[in-house]
Formats: structure tokens, C-alpha cells, sequence
């Protein structure tokens, strides 16, 4: 098997069969820039995160650029009604910042949840939306004024974008869910139906929420959208007041550190999944790690703890950047699994409300991930950087729900194995983790040894086309030596524009 364009060796990095499309997809899903990268999962978003660079931005300008650009083109996956976190890292820092916006419990859910009244969707299921505070701590270390950042998503909602397929897949999905929510019918479902791919939707609703981000800022919630936020979720039988809207905060903390076949590793902090992920790649050296069921194993192993530690399992999209100093930045935002989160929309602002509560906090008294006032939940959200002897940096993640750890793992591995080309770090086959019992969906790809390994690990394998999983990996990459790259997933429309 031929070394990578940057000298990576693939045969001792990883076990599959390489193919001539693999070469090609690995190479498609990349982009090398000396000015800088953004990676988005909604390929508009990247070239306005693009935008933004040009226009003298940073690596903060550009995923708060692209961000809010999701926000209206993906609104089943993220939105001002959801939560983020990100991890930054700057050239001259020996290890990047994680950024916790995630919101906390409403006052009155501890009673409700105590009452086995707290729900997984619906009005017991929201809590707080810490995402619009996310987006303010990240623009403000950039160098753009936030109502330059925000004019593309506003432009785009006023005069409409072409629906993409994904967000059809999702509505058909959630369905029954949002009809059972908004008995009056919303805008993403106009007449009853599911939006066809490619139909011309204008959100004027979102974007005036999204100006009122720009005008009102950390008072976001203290004006109309916050108002009309509290009397939607009153309507709809649930608890959240304006006093637990005004509690969302964003916060900068340290990463925390672990180690990956040798190399440090850094990881978005609790109560983000980042230390389940940390546990599930620790055990691995390099021969270990070349072996995609060893990983697996580890992963079960990693996932049982997280079980018992924290409550169930818990529709989320992410944005990367690389700036022309060499800042990194990764974000990911979500309106919470499976999408359309919570399923209750605000209309006056085309605003849906996630439903993280619901999903991540345990409903027993006494639990550590219970809902007490302002405690944030478990949430699935996480990301993760690793640096190699060389000082090659990497900093990714992806969505994914459940799945985010279990291939956030594969990724990883691969790295400690040997691997450095981000291309066809996104582009190999994976392999899916199923939460009911342990079993495996497998990519073709992998060599008959591999499957023969994987169907002595895990209770059932099931086979599936190439790029068939919904994973959405993006990946940024700066060498010393090979320069920067980034790659995101095609198995999910992602693009990199470059500069």
C-alpha cells in the first residue's frame, strides 16, 4: 500500500482495503490553504465562514460566521435553541481551551423529574438554550463586528435557500413528533408535508431572531425572543421561566488531558462525553490501535462505564476553522438527539427548542445527573486534540449521537497508529456501535481478517455500503512541515473552502 502525499505510512496505520475511490474521496474531502480553512457540515456554510477570513478575520470569525449560517440552513440539527461546545487552540498554547455552553436545569424540573414526569421530547424535555451565549464568547475573541458575522445567515433566511436533503430525511423522521407538538402546524412542514430537497424556504422569523442576538447580545433572552420562548413553553405544559432563560452562560475552561499511544491528549470536560472517550482510547499502543475491534472493544468497555456513571444515551452539526496564525477552533451545536429536539417550535421566531434535559439528565433523586437548579446535563457533545512528537496538531469531531464516541475513537486510533493524512482519516471505513445490544453496522472496506475479528468481538455484525453510517468527522491538521489541512466527512455533504 503507497504512502499518503504527506509520507504517512497506510500500511502501518490502519487494516482495510484501500481502493481507487478511497483515494479519490480522501483526496475530495480536503483542502489545504496557507490563509486558512473552514470545515462545515452545510457546504454554504463553509464558503461564508470563507467569507470571513477573507475579510480579515480569525479562526473565531469564521465558525461563528459558518455557525450561525447552519442555524438557518440546518434548523433540525442546531439552532439558538439549543446548546454548544467547542475547543480552541492557539499556536503559542501548549494545549487548547474547551468552551461549555450547555445549559443548565430550569428551577422547578428537580420536582418534576422526582415526579417521573420528565420526558425524553416535549414540554418537561427542555431546558435552557446556552447556544446564542456560545456564539457571543466565540465572536468575541474574533476581529469582526458580530452584525458582520450574523448579515449571511440573516440574508439567507430573509431571502430564502434551497432545502437540503438531510433536513427532509430528519423532518420525515420527526414527523409524527412535531405534528404532535404544534397542533396548529409550523413552517417546517407547511400544509402537513415534508419539504422536498431543493424547495426555496425563507425563515423571516429566524431572521429576526438572529438580529436580535446582534442587537440585544448577553440580553438576548431579556427581549421579545426570551418573551415569546417562556409563553410557547407554558402553552405547551412545561416549566422553563424567564429567570432560568437569563441563567445561560458560556464558559471557558481548561481541556482536559489524557493520553493516546504515547501522545497527549486533550478533550472537552465533563459533563461533556469527552472523558468517556478519553477511557475508551487509553489502553491502546500502537499495535492495539491498528485494529479496529480492539478498538471496539475498548469502546463497549468505555460506554458500560459511562452507563453506570451517568443517565440514557443521548440532530447536531459542527463547524471547524483554521486561521492564517494557526488558531483552531471546532464547534459543535445542537438542537439535541434525535432532531428537531424537544419537537416544540416557537413560531413567531421559526425557533425550535431542543430538548437536552430531557435527554441527558437521570430521573433519580440523588443521582450525580440529576436535574438540581443550573446543573448542566450529560450531554453526548464532545471534541478532542492531540498533538505528535513532531508538534503536528490535530483538533476534530463529530455528531452523531451515540456514535459520536465510538468514532471519534476510530479516528483517533488511527492517529495513534500512525496516520496523519486527514483525507483518509475521513474517508475509511468505520464501523457503528448499536446501543441495544453491543452489535456492529461495518462499512465495506475493512479486509476479511478485520470482519473475521470484528464478528469474534461483538454479539452481531451487519454489513453495509461504503459511506452508508451518518458519521460527520471533520478534522484540522497543522504541521510543522506539511502545513494545514482539514477534511470533513462526505458521508454527510460536508466541505472545506480553503484560502
Amino acid at each position: 500500500m503507497a504512502k499518503g502525499d504527506d509520507g504517512s505510512s497506510a500500511a502501518s496505520a490502519v487494516r482495510w482495503r484501500e481502493t481507487g475511490a478511497e483515494a479519490i474521496m480522501a483526496e475530495q474531502c480536503q483542502a489545504r490553504g496557507e490563509w486558512g480553512i473552514v470545515a462545515a457540515a452545510a457546504p454554504t456554510a463553509a464558503l461564508i465562514g470563507a467569507e470571513a477570513l477573507r475579510a480579515g478575520g480569525n479562526a473565531y470569525d469564521a465558525v461563528v460566521a459558518a455557525a450561525l449560517a447552519e442555524t438557518v440552513l440546518l434548523p433540525p440539527k442546531c439552532g439558538l435553541g439549543g446548546d454548544l461546545i467547542a475547543l480552541a487552540w492557539a499556536p503559542e498554547q501548549t494545549a487548547p481551551e474547551a468552551l461549555l455552553a450547555i445549559g443548565g436545569a430550569p428551577a422547578g424540573l428537580a420536582d418534576v423529574a422526582a415526579h417521573g414526569a420528565m420526558e425524553e421530547t416535549g414540554p418537561t424535555s427542555i431546558g435552557v438554550p446556552a447556544a446564542p451565549m456560545g456564539y457571543l464568547a466565540l465572536a468575541a475573541r474574533g476581529r469582526l463586528p458580530l452584525g458582520d458575522l450574523a448579515a449571511p445567515a440573516i440574508d439567507l433566511a430573509r431571502r430564502g435557500f434551497a432545502w437540503s436533503r438531510i433536513c427532509s430525511v430528519l423532518s420525515e423522521e420527526a414527523r409524527t413528533l412535531v405534528a404532535a407538538m404544534n397542533p396548529a402546524g409550523t413552517v417546517y412542514y407547511p400544509g402537513g408535508k415534508v419539504i422536498a430537497p431543493g424547495t426555496t424556504v425563507r425563515l423571516p422569523g429566524m431572521a429576526r431572531m438572529i438580529g436580535e442576538l446582534v442587537e440585544r447580545r448577553e440580553g438576548f433572552f431579556g427581549g421579545p425572543v426570551g418573551n415569546a420562548v417562556v409563553a410557547r413553553i407554558a402553552e405547551a405544559g412545561g416549566i422553563v421561566t424567564a429567570a432560568d432563560l437569563m441563567s445561560a452562560s458560556a464558559d471557558w475552561t481548561d481541556a482536559a488531558k489524557a493520553q493516546l499511544c504515547g501522545m497527549d491528549l486533550f478533550v472537552t470536560p465533563l459533563p461533556t462525553h469527552g472523558a468517556s472517550l478519553a477511557d475508551a482510547v487509553a489502553g491502546l499502543d500502537a499495535e492495539k490501535a491498528a485494529s479496529q475491534p480492539e478498538v471496539y472493544r475498548h469502546v463497549v468497555s468505555a460506554i458500560a462505564k459511562r452507563r453506570r456513571e451517568l443517565s440514557g444515551l443521548s440532530g447536531t452539526s459542527m463547524v471547524s476553522a483554521v486561521d492564517a496564525d494557526g488558531t483552531m477552533v471546532t464547534v459543535i451545536h445542537s438542537n439535541s438527539y434525535p432532531r428537531f429536539g424537544s419537537g416544540i417550535i416557537v413560531g413567531d421566531f421559526d425557533l425550535i427548542l431542543a430538548n437536552r434535559a430531557g435527554r441527558g439528565f437521570s430521573s433519580t433523586p440523588g443521582h450525580p445527573n440529576f436535574p438540581q437548579a443550573g446543573r448542566r446535563p450529560a450531554t453526548t457533545l464532545h471534541a478532542w486534540a492531540t498533538q505528535k512528537a513532531d508538534g503536528t496538531r490535530f483538533l476534530g469531531a463529530t455528531p452523531g449521537g451515540a456514535n459520536q464516541m465510538p468514532w471519534n475513537a476510530q479516528t483517533l486510533a488511527r492517529i495513534g497508529a500512525g496516520e496523519t493524512h486527514v483525507g483518509r482519516l475521513v474517508a475509511a471505513p468505520r464501523w457503528e456501535w448499536k446501543p441495544g445490544d453491543d452489535s456492529v453496522i461495518v462499512e465495506d472496506g475493512f479486509d476479511a481478517q478485520t470482519l473475521t475479528d470484528f464478528a469474534a468481538a461483538a454479539p452481531a455484525v451487519q454489513a453495509v455500503d461504503r459511506w452508508a453510517t451518518r458519521s460527520a468527522m471533520q478534522i484540522l491538521r497543522r504541521s510543522p512541515d506539511e502545513g494545514t489541512a482539514a477534511a470533513a466527512d462526505p458521508r454527510t455533504v460536508g466541505a472545506c473552502v480553503a484560502l
